[in-house]
């Protein structure tokens, strides 16, 4: 397994973050390597959809766990690489702020290897997205 995290702490309320979440048509306001996404039915688990990265080819994901105002994770699995990739996204309450960590795992045989070369690209614009979604929540770009 190879792991991944980023926190913020925010006086964004736990909504206002999950509004962002559940809304994909606004994931690229707070993920600017997102290209374009969809998903084919509500925001649930077990809903599919497609994700583009700048510069990269749609990647099928599925809504694997989504528990409102909570956290959500969204799995692609990689099979030319024998790997699972799951993209968490938590929500905690902190007295009046709010806790939100994102995380990037990678499951399989070739997991910990795999995550060393690439996870480096993949997690780059985590912290600069947290921040884009924190400004956001708060209101204060739009």
């Amino acid at each position: 397994m190879w792991k991944y995290e980023n926190s913020i702490i925010t006086e964004a309320t736990p909504e206002a973050i999950w509004k962002l979440y559940n809304s994909v048509d606004k994931w690229k306001k707070w993920d600017g390597s997102i290209l374009e996404v969809k998903i084919n039915g509500p925001f649930e688990e077990g809903v599919t959809g497609d994700l583009t990265l700048l510069g990269r080819e749609p990647l099928l994901f599925t809504l694997t766990e989504v528990k409102e105002n909570k956290l959500f994770t969204n799995t692609t699995i990689l099979e030319q690489l024998s790997i699972k990739m799951d993209f968490r996204h938590e929500i905690e309450i902190l007295g009046i702020q709010t806790k939100v960590t994102h995380s990037v795992i990678l499951s399989g045989p070739n997991a910990e290897m795999i995550g060393n070369q690439i996870g480096p690209m993949i997690t780059q614009g985590i912290p600069n997205s947290m921040s884009n979604l924190n400004q956001l929540a708060r209101g204060d770009i739009s």
